[in-house]
């Protein structure tokens, strides 16, 4: 494992960095975070389910409140949080923006150089999928550029039975090898800490820090294209 040079890990939700790959940021001090769906939506806007279910009453308040637990996270890690400013689909937000969201982590990767990229394999949610279709795209642009690419396992969707199949089987169809890669090992309570300032989702996630997925080993996959035909 390259431990030298910038991380930059992509992130779908506020969470998805730091319950997936809290331990690498961890050993990582001064990596970045890159959160897709960051934006703040309207204060006029419908009130989700899920926001509901985390005990808010309008959106609006619902992500200015994770965009503090998320800052309380990367001061945790010693992680630089940044947002590409997007509605997530819960807010109704552009449904055709792959090409969108692969221009903006263009753009963002050219600028931050980083020495190891972490993307999302893409499990079940289909904002973690768009995010990490439009990752597998920058990837194939910037393969020779000399970044170490990986994907990781979001945590609690990885435990749905076949997804992490599914989604490798895929990749392969697309010419793409996914070789596993081992994570840091545990170390330290900086993880446990970090998860837990996204206190607003804990109980909806029925999620106790340290003692649920959040706590697993880390799972990571490298990536290497694949010529067409090659058997």
């Amino acid at each position: 494992m390259d431990s030298q040079g910038r991380l930059v890990v992509i992130s779908p939700h506020f969470d998805d960095a730091v319950f997936s790959c809290g331990e690498w940021l961890a050993a990582r001090p001064g990596g970045t975070v890159l959160t897709v769906y960051s934006g703040v939506p309207s204060h006029t806007a419908p009130l989700p389910d899920w926001d509901r279910r985390c005990g808010f009453e309008r959106a609006d308040q619902a992500v200015m409140a994770r965009h503090e637990e998320n800052r309380a996270a990367m001061a945790v890690l010693g992680a630089r949080g940044l947002g590409l400013g997007l509605l997530d689909d819960q807010y109704q937000g552009p449904a055709n923006e792959a090409g969108r969201i692969t221009g903006m982590l263009a753009a963002a990767l050219t600028t931050l150089r980083p020495a190891v990229i972490l993307a999302p394999l893409g499990l079940f949610h289909r904002d973690h999928l768009r995010v990490s279709d439009a990752a597998l795209t920058v990837w194939r642009l910037f393969s020779t550029l000399g970044s170490s690419w990986l994907m990781y396992e979001e945590a609690l969707y990885r435990r749905k039975p076949g997804l992490v199949q599914q989604r490798l089987a895929d990749l392969q169809a697309q010419h793409v090898r996914a070789t596993p890669q081992a994570g840091p090992r545990p170390g330290g309570d900086h993880k446990l800490r970090a998860v837990a300032a996204y206190a607003s989702q804990l109980d909806a996630l029925g999620l106790t820090p340290g003692q649920g997925d959040d706590a697993a080993p880390e799972c990571y996959w490298r990536l290497e294209a694949e010529a067409p035909g090659h058997e």
